[in-house]
């Protein structure tokens, strides 16, 4: 079945929430991942409705991204952030929410890991939005590896996004992603890297660049995604400065020509 490719509102950070709909429509894409930010200006500006219904007929929601700082600050206030984002979410229909982990601390137990990530699951499945939690690799931030997310993840039956960059930084082997089971992975976030100048562990989402204009070894990590049998999504998320200094539309269709290029060389339906 061919992937159902989508573009994080992130890669366009000039566009507001309409126009970037429209410009992925129109390179090709199918899906569309709005960020909370995105999704709160157009609220704010009386553009609920209007940004609901420029999705039909053809594209979809992907998971609003995202509640973050889970674990590093207090709990209260995580609780309120996510509430805040789910009840968001609800207002645009969107079906699904990402928790994110923040810096530290790393001396935190898994079990009140667990507790936390699970209570913020029950108070998204309040507001009738399903979670998803994604790993993130960055050294200092807490449960920085596959292993480590992928227990928490599982403890709270909530699946995984996973993200080609942290997928990489987090230096996680193609060989441990094909262990997964397919049901354990929700989303898959798909960038690669400038590493020109960097050890790998010191690249920050600033050097996240389209898949195929970096040194990351994107093709090696889709695979091992493929052969877990997951046929979910894939979302285009790139943060380098350089696409805000291009028009939407233009970066959209780059966006979408890397990303079916990368997917097919790993094997891929597209």
């Amino acid at each position: 079945m061919p992937v159902l490719l989508g573009l994080n509102g992130a890669t366009l950070p000039t566009a507001g929430a309409e126009e970037a709909i429209r410009v992925a429509r129109e390179a090709g894409f199918r899906a569309f991942e709005p960020r909370v930010l995105l999704l709160a200006a157009a609220e704010a500006g009386g553009r609920t409705s209007a940004v609901r219904e420029s999705l039909a007929p053809d594209l979809v929601w992907l998971p609003l991204n995202a509640v973050e700082g889970l674990f590093a600050i207090p709990r209260e206030e995580i609780s309120a952030r996510a509430g805040e984002t789910c009840s968001l979410a609800t207002r645009f229909r969107v079906p699904q929410t990402i928790f994110v982990p923040g810096s530290g601390p790393a001396c935190l137990a898994f079990a009140a890991a667990v507790a936390e990530l699970g209570a913020l699951r029950d108070v998204a499945r309040r507001h009738g939005v399903a979670p998803l939690y994604e790993l993130i690799g960055f050294p200092s931030f807490a449960f920085p590896s596959l292993d480590q997310a992928y227990r928490l993840a599982r403890a709270t039956g909530i699946p995984l996004v996973l993200d080609t960059f942290h997928l990489a930084i987090s230096r996680t082997r193609p060989e441990e992603i094909a262990r997964l089971p397919e049901a354990a992975i929700g989303l898959v976030h798909l960038s690669d890297a400038i590493t020109s100048g960097k050890a790998i562990e010191e690249l920050r989402d600033e050097d996240r660049v389209l898949p195929g204009e970096g040194g990351l070894p994107v093709e090696e990590l889709l695979v091992g995604i493929r052969r877990t049998g997951y046929q979910g999504p894939v979302s285009v998320e790139v943060f380098h400065p350089r696409y805000g200094e291009r028009e939407p539309r233009a970066v959209a269709n780059d966006a979408f020509h890397a990303a079916r290029t990368a997917l097919a060389s790993a094997g891929w339906a597209v």
